[in-house]
């Protein structure tokens, strides 16, 4: 007999946001493969607190996700709490157990750049050099600081907010922009800040079915479950091809003790990742 663990239950004990813990489960980083929804095991639990050091040393969510279910499938089976990780400089290194058997780098370094007063992108220099002559940039469009924003954000969260919040302050009706700070935020642990930047989006466009999906992300995570179930529904009604809507009320559905609900999205969640 072992012990399983729930989304929500893991994401409590370890300390990490609900949702962060299903996209993890989505991405195969933990869970058994097929499993839905996941009961995550004690090795599982494992290897989110590895993963939650990774994120406190500041690699972006969504960037560290990618590159380690890259490694978890390279792994051989293992989970990354069976291997020695650490991160320098924004890059995660692996070495094997007892006498150095190999090193694996991953490329999570963010590139290191400070801002000149025209608001562009430099690299820093190694050594103190007189300054250049002024040059005076064209500002930039609200699509341009966009655009930025979103090459941004595996490398540096905190750029790609200013830079989002720049967008939208030349074009505040940019229903996009609202959505991906929102996310940003709610990556992040400010569920505050993202559910007013879903509802900015929703203002713009009420019919956006990844604005009322995300809002239903961050009341599942709040525990407002009867709420994220509307929200969850109503954009599913807007965009049937949702998987992870689907994926999500199973997860609930599962919690609340209603397995024909729950066995239904799961099947329609399985019809969509096919």
């Amino acid at each position: 007999m072992w012990t399983s663990y729930s989304a929500r239950a893991a994401a409590q004990l370890i300390g990490l946001p609900e949702s962060s813990v299903r996209s993890l489960i989505r991405d195969g980083i933990v869970g058994a493969v097929g499993e839905v929804p996941a009961r995550l095991s004690f090795r599982d639990l494992a290897t989110l607190r590895v993963v939650k050091t990774v994120f406190e040393a500041g690699v972006p969510a969504r960037r560290a996700r990618r590159e380690l279910a890259q490694l978890v499938r390279g792994l051989g089976g293992r989970a990354l709490s069976e291997v020695a990780l650490e991160v320098r400089a924004g890059r995660v290194w692996v070495r094997g157990q007892g006498p150095i058997v190999g090193q694996l780098e991953l490329a999570l370094e963010p590139v290191v750049s400070a801002p000149t007063p025209a608001g562009e992108l430099h690299e820093l220099p190694s050594r103190v050099e007189p300054p250049p002559p002024l040059v005076v940039a064209a500002p930039l469009t609200a699509d341009e600081w966009a655009a930025r924003a979103l090459a941004l954000e595996d490398s540096d969260t905190a750029a790609a907010i200013d830079a989002y919040r720049r967008s939208l302050r030349l074009r505040p009706d940019s229903t996009e922009a609202w959505i991906n700070l929102g996310r940003l935020h709610a990556e992040h642990d400010d569920p505050t800040a993202a559910r007013d930047c879903f509802r900015a989006a929703l203002d713009l466009d009420p019919a956006d079915a990844t604005a009322i999906y995300n809002l239903g992300v961050v009341s599942q995570d709040a525990g407002r479950e009867a709420e994220a179930v509307e929200l969850y529904r109503r954009a599913l009604e807007l965009d049937p091809t949702l998987a992870e809507a689907h994926y999500n009320l199973a997860t609930i559905f599962d919690q609340t003790g209603d397995s024909r609900a729950a066995i239904r999205h799961i099947n329609e969640y399985r019809k969509l990742t096919r």
